[in-house]
């Protein structure tokens, strides 16, 4: 310790000694940018609170080195369970080596099996509502560093969000560094500015369904828009009027959720005002009970849009998981954005233009003619006639069927749900 503040003066650090050769533990911060409390510190997790100087902004971080044995295992998620349920601030990240996988596809080699330590530390990632941010590039975090049959590769460690992402207008992004010299990869956590918006193709809300009205507009802007051509013409035509007529009655009629939203609370606080002052009249329960009728609604929308974006299917409705949901779509942004690329000259490349550029010509290099020739030809002359053979209307009833109503919608922005529950022909 008085060596690295010899060496790193510009640096703070807390830390758990390790025991030989195994476990220790270590949270540095630059006194300039940072400001650390320590909370708590056993032999295989510490935590304590952090305030982003420049950013004016605090969260916990919980810092963990797991134990091998199962028993010692439990033991620890059960500390920081206990931890993490006396905990009031809005953000918390949990991150370090776990020790375990999660799923089978979390190891390459050896034997795949989930045993007890996976099921137990899955219940605990469930129980807690940790949401796991997805590292962007690289993918184990343990190399056994052998070769052949030999080599074991494992993602044991990782990054945890628990807390909400609404208020922090940022983004956390995890990266699996290059190897550095140990058997574990050192992963890198970044809380990033959100990226500048740009024009969004249309997509249909499932929320819209919840609207009294919409079923009725839908049937009546599909008859009354007739088009003269082949059948497919005429579907992908009304299609496109009937977007044109959604966002536009959207606009006007469905109105933004999230201004609605904020109008209600608004509303609802100023009832709440004026009842403390001057005591509940039939004026104002009458008014405090249809803005929460409202609220009510507009909550119901809000969680559809948020699971819409998300494409989280496990869940189960009941009980309000906007928040999860939420958090989830920013997870996933985070995880898909591109931020730099390396081309062929291994030269690396940050400009969104250029990554584009880049991008669009190696796939045109590879998907040329001259493969596209080489594709064997395994369609045999049978299943090339059931192919071209003409569609009934039960086929499309069964695919419809088939597929999840919420997931992500075609090239037109209507998804399957749209055509299963509006019934149209």
């Amino acid at each position: 310790m008085d060596n690295f503040s010899r060496k790193f003066t510009q640096w703070q650090m807390e830390m758990v000694e390790s025991i030989g050769a195994s476990g220790g533990l270590g949270i540095m911060w630059k006194k300039n940018s940072a400001a650390f409390t320590f909370q708590t510190k056993i032999q295989n997790w510490m935590a304590g609170k952090v305030r982003a100087l420049s950013l004016n902004l605090e969260f916990i971080i919980i810092n963990v080195y797991g134990p091998i044995p199962t028993d010692k295992k439990r033991l620890v998620w059960q500390e920081i369970e206990h931890f993490l349920n006396n905990q009031d601030e809005k953000h918390i990240i949990i991150g370090g080596d776990f020790n375990t996988i999660l799923y089978s596809t979390d190891k390459s080699g050896g034997i795949k099996t989930i045993r007890q330590p996976q099921r137990d530390f899955a219940n605990w990632i469930n129980k807690n509502n940790l949401l796991e941010i997805r590292t962007e590039m690289g993918f184990h975090t343990w190399n056994n560093r052998r070769i052949g049959f030999s080599n074991i590769a494992e993602i044991i460690g990782r990054f945890f969000l628990k807390g909400d992402l609404t208020d922090l207008k940022k983004e956390l992004k995890t990266t699996v560094l290059p190897w550095s010299g140990s058997d574990h990869y050192l992963m890198l956590l970044e809380l990033m500015g959100e990226a500048k918006q740009t024009a969004c193709p249309f997509k249909f809300e499932m929320m819209w369904f919840t609207h009294e009205y919409f079923l009725p507009n839908i049937h009546k802007w599909w008859k009354d828009n007739v088009f003269e051509g082949s059948k497919m013409y005429c579907i992908v035509s009304k299609l496109k009027e009937v977007k044109h007529k959604l966002l536009d009655w959207n606009k006007k009629k469905f109105k933004h959720v999230f201004e609605e939203k904020s109008r209600i609370e608004k509303g609802l606080e100023t009832i709440n005002n004026v009842v403390m002052q001057n005591r509940m009249t039939c004026e104002t329960y009458e008014a405090e009970k249809k803005l929460l009728c409202e609220y009510e609604g507009i909550m119901a929308r809000e969680e559809i849009y948020w699971k819409l974006k998300s494409r989280e299917t496990w869940l189960e409705d009941g009980d309000r998981n906007t928040r999860f949901f939420h958090n989830s779509v920013k997870m996933k942004r985070a995880a898909n954005k591109i931020t730099h690329i390396i081309n062929d000259s291994d030269q690396i490349i940050m400009d969104q233009n250029l990554i584009a550029k880049d991008g669009t010509k190696y796939f045109e290099n590879i998907l040329n003619k001259a493969l596209l020739n080489n594709i064997p030809k395994l369609i045999t002359k049978g299943d090339n006639q059931m192919l071209n053979s003409k569609i009934t209307h039960e086929e499309v009833k069964m695919a419809l069927a088939q597929f999840q109503g919420d997931k992500a919608p075609g090239p037109n922005g209507f998804p399957a749900g749209f055509f299963r529950n509006v019934g149209i022909s």
